[in-house]
């Protein structure tokens, strides 16, 4: 029940940033604690709402959210295996990794879609997110209760 009620507050508030500073995915952290400290089925489930928030509230053609957190999912599984996914500094990179996925998927959609392509606006973006990102992990992954969390399985 602590689980529901951790991750419902963290997608609200997730909801809430995501509309206080458009562009910056507020989810990718919890994706990041998730996998780290739940069982891959709740990680399944989170990324499935989260993907249908995305999909649903964002204006580009249905396939970014999902190409998003499949990128986020690939770039977290592999810096597993190279850094400790609990060190600040992998995380300071995972964000600049994906500012730059921003950058690429948004100008990839804007192709696909024949749309114009803001490129000064979407680099602003690209910035907040690999600032941001890391911020968010410390925070959420300080918040994150003991009691959810279970041993880290050796790699």
């Amino acid at each position: 029940m602590l689980a529901a009620i951790w991750w419902t507050i963290f997608t609200v508030c997730g909801i809430w940033g995501q509309v206080l500073v458009p562009g910056v995915d507020f989810f990718a952290p919890g994706m990041a604690i998730s996998l780290r400290w739940q069982k891959p089925v709740v990680t399944v489930i989170l990324a499935l709402v989260w993907v249908a928030i995305q999909e649903g509230a964002g204006g580009l053609a249905f396939g970014y959210g999902i190409l998003w957190y499949f990128t986020l999912f690939a770039l977290l599984t592999l810096g597993r295996w190279l850094l400790d996914p609990g060190s600040f500094q992998f995380q300071a990179l995972l964000g600049l990794a994906l500012g730059i996925a921003h950058l690429l998927l948004l100008y990839l959609m804007a192709v696909l879609e024949v749309r114009a392509f803001p490129f000064k606006r979407v680099l602003g973006e690209c910035l907040l997110q690999t600032l941001i990102y890391p911020v968010l992990w410390y925070t959420a992954d300080n918040l994150f209760p003991d009691r959810l969390k279970r041993h880290e399985e050796s790699s």
